[in-house]
């Protein structure tokens, strides 16, 4: 009788030792898929970050580029013009 009941204890003491082992694995399966869908949830707002920045990035560009093509237009015309006004006055003489 006292082999079974040691057996008994053994068989419950492992049965003890096997259930927190299968909690632990289940709390840091779930640790882990939490952590894999916080990292997925930066990954994105990162990259909607990054192609915000671009797409201002290049906007600004254009309105750059804009800008010095109008400048540079403006600079052509009125050195065409000083040239033209310059011409008469100096053949004149």
């Amino acid at each position: 009788m006292m082999i079974r009941l040691s057996l008994a204890a053994s068989a419950l003491a492992l049965a003890g030792l096997v259930a927190p082992a299968q909690a632990a694995e289940s709390v840091g399966e779930a640790a882990s898929a939490a952590a894999k869908k916080t990292g997925h949830a930066v990954a994105e707002a990162g990259r909607d970050v990054g192609h915000a920045t671009a797409d201002a990035g290049r906007d600004v560009g254009h309105a750059t580029a804009e800008a010095g093509r109008k400048t540079g237009s403006a600079v052509k015309r009125g050195a065409k013009k000083t040239k033209e006004a310059v011409k008469p006055a100096s053949s004149a003489s």
